[in-house]
């Protein structure tokens, strides 16, 4: 018997056929699948769905359903009648095969070679329904059937086989119908766009800060602005690109995307002048496929007098820096939180677990009781039972942290090692500032704003102490060790290190800065990034 194939000018370039072959036996159709990067396709998917199939109500007739064998070959004793398609499909990979418009006579066969490939996907404009209209994408013929929604204009079909699919019909469940009758060429690992919707959307924010009770302007103060589902629906943002920007009084201002899920964000704008008395209104835009205004925003929102900023928005692997100054930290043992004060955080459990900032041994993290700088950070402790530490550069240097014990009540504590000598039997001075009036194991932010000559332990958006309780020490300061975050570090005689009073909890948003911030930008800072409470609030714009 001999073979022929019938290969319609809608198939894709790759397809080849395999010629006549003696040795082919008798079936109706047969052939040889590959891979694209040579190998065989054994023990891979094959069906032949007939051109009148829908997959909405038809199921295959099992002789038409089976697989390859160890070298790739598949055949099948008899064909659809008035025409099928030809589909391949392999479970662990996900690449798939189609072509689509064979037929056989009833005196000759088929015989057809293919490759599959990794899938692609296809956006297609809908427009005339709205965001969230529910339906499904089949394409008649084939087995292709996908439940979809529209998201951002559009309707996105995952999972298509790279071929030329005709007709592409979209089915609302309400019952109306957008096709594609000249079909769409799907591509591998690409998304084809058909008459897409650009996605384009923008938030007015107003920064009403007579409502946080702000006393005074400050400058180039970072802004974090949040968006979440209840401000817009976000579905399908991690499909498309593009660039987000913030105009504020007719100027782009620098703004940084630290944290994104697929319904989520997290910006920081840096504002030139947060005013005390104001009704200005940033704006912040999306546009698909723009451009920024500025090269590498991120380190730009953060590069007025921060020595280091870490949000903890990238995952349990890395540390960011968010000034550019490559403060960057090595995080261990630790988990991603299950919430945040503001995008990602890392979750401390007690026993193990800490982020330590290898450079930090000198220059902008070893200073003296009279450099000036400023510590904020976000906590939330677990369990009020164990002395736990935030950060620090050890038991001899200086470190904020939780305290109890039997004989005191539990406290927020910032203790700073002085090499001033105040009685000649001890070696250091110890200063300690505490509060013991906002202890809980709700979100806390807590503030240390060291000037030349002062230092002041802030709670919350409150004054806790600006004066220490002074005692001595019998171990010297020691200045070369590294900035660690989740844990405590004891100097010992042997003189091995002690590492104690793991954290337990989550800490969030560590920022450090090389001059002592005033009341007003602490308690501005509290106001905006308080996880429970929300300023400045988005305004979708119409």
């Amino acid at each position: 018997m001999a073979f022929a194939v019938f290969l319609f000018a809608a198939c894709s370039d790759n397809r080849t056929s395999l010629g006549n072959s003696a040795e082919s036996g008798n079936p109706e159709i047969a052939g040889i699948l590959h891979f694209s990067n040579g190998d065989v396709a054994a023990k891979v998917h094959v069906q032949l769905v007939p051109s009148d199939y829908s997959a909405i109500r038809d199921s295959l007739d099992a002789a038409w359903v089976g697989s390859t064998d160890s070298l790739g070959y598949f055949s099948f004793s008899t064909v659809p009648e008035r025409g099928f398609s030809l589909e391949a499909s392999d479970s662990l990979s996900g690449r798939k095969f189609l072509q689509m418009g064979l037929s056989a006579s009833d005196s000759a066969g088929l015989l057809v070679g293919g490759v599959l490939e990794n899938a692609g996907s296809v956006r297609l404009g809908a427009h005339g329904f709205e965001d969230g209209t529910t339906g499904y994408v089949f394409v008649p013929g084939t087995t292709i059937l996908r439940q979809v929604t529209v998201e951002l204009g559009n309707i996105f079909v995952d999972s298509l086989p790279a071929d030329s699919l005709y007709p592409l019909i979209f089915v609302s469940d309400n019952g109306y119908t957008l096709s594609l009758e000249n079909g769409v060429s799907v591509e591998p690992d690409s998304t084809v766009s058909v008459d897409a919707e650009k996605i384009s959307f923008g938030f007015a924010v107003p920064l009403n800060t007579e409502s946080i009770g702000l006393s005074e302007d400050l400058n180039n103060f970072p802004l974090a602005i949040r968006l979440d589902s209840s401000d817009f629906d976000f579905s399908g943002m991690e499909r498309v690109s593009g660039v987000w920007t913030a105009i504020l009084c007719n100027d782009t201002i620098p703004l940084d995307l630290s944290y994104s899920s697929n319904s989520s964000f997290t910006f920081w704008a840096r504002i030139p002048k947060l005013r005390a008395v104001s009704s200005d209104t940033l704006f912040l835009y999306f546009e698909e496929g723009g451009e920024s205004s500025y090269a590498d925003s991120a380190d730009v929102v953060f590069s007025d007098s921060f020595i280091a900023v870490w949000h903890f928005d990238e995952g349990k692997d890395s540390v960011r820096d968010a000034t550019g100054h490559m403060f960057y930290g090595i995080p261990e043992d630790l988990e991603v939180s299950d919430g945040a004060a503001l995008g990602g955080a890392f979750y401390y459990a007690g026993k193990k677990g800490s982020v330590t900032i290898p450079n930090s041994m000198t220059d902008d993290f070893d200073f003296d009781i009279h450099t000036p700088r400023t510590f904020s950070v976000w906590v939330r402790l677990d369990s009020p039972d164990i002395s736990r530490v935030v950060f620090g550069k050890g038991a001899s240097n200086y470190h904020l942290m939780y305290l109890t014990s039997d004989s005191s009540t539990p406290m927020w504590l910032y203790e700073v090692i002085s090499e001033e000598i105040q009685d000649s039997a001890t070696v250091a001075m110890r200063n300690w500032y505490f509060d013991t009036s906002s202890v809980s194991q709700n979100w806390t932010y807590l503030t240390v704003a060291q000037g030349d000559s002062s230092l002041s332990l802030y709670v919350n958006d409150s004054l806790a102490t600006s004066t220490p309780r002074v005692g001595t020490s019998q171990y010297e300061r020691i200045t070369d060790s590294l900035f660690v975050i989740g844990k405590l570090i004891y100097p010992a005689d042997d003189p091995s290190e002690i590492v104690t009073h793991y954290f337990e909890g989550v800490i969030d948003e560590l920022h450090v800065s090389r001059l002592a911030r005033s009341s007003a930008w602490i308690s501005a800072c509290y106001h905006n990034q308080n996880p429970e409470s929300r300023w400045p609030i988005p305004e979708l714009l119409p």
